[in-house]
């Protein structure tokens, strides 16, 4: 079965000009018909099911290429050593995210009762400034331990 390329932009999401960008960066590679169109087929589904996936949790597109570029060549340690890589330090900087946004969660969750009168917020603000004080810290320090800059 084949598709359009506006038929694979209904179906992923993703934007008809998004799909023509990952085309040029390589990430797919869809055929095309006599007349020129864009053809995408099963395995450029398959892909693009991993981009949006993959992107959603913060991979980069060069990481992305990576993984789709090893799935369309036959395994060898080497790859497999590659995307271990990847996916070990991004499985790491998930676990990270997924702890802050836990500490922003139960910030938020403390901070709904207090938006209902001034006099609880007034009463609690250096409380929730230390609050906030401290998951910025978290989210610095493990940014800098990734060797990222800044967010």
């Amino acid at each position: 079965m084949t598709w359009t390329i506006k038929q694979m932009s209904q179906m992923t999401g993703i934007s008809v000009d998004s799909l023509r960008y990952y085309e040029k960066y390589g990430i797919v590679s869809p055929g095309h018909t006599e007349n020129g169109y864009r053809c995408y087929n099963e395995t450029d589904y398959l892909h693009l099911q991993y981009l949006v996936v993959l992107k959603y949790a913060h991979f980069s597109l060069s990481e992305i290429k990576a993984v789709i570029t090893s799935m369309n060549t036959r395994a060898c340690d080497e790859c497999n050593r590659s995307n271990l890589k990847i996916f070990n330090r991004k499985h790491k900087e998930l676990l990270d995210m997924a702890s802050n946004y836990q500490s922003i969660a139960k910030l938020i969750e403390n901070l709904l009762p207090m938006m209902e009168s001034s006099d609880v917020y007034i009463e609690n603000e250096l409380q929730i400034k230390a609050y906030v004080k401290d998951i910025f810290s978290q989210i610095n320090d493990k940014a800098s331990i990734n060797g990222k800059k800044s967010l």
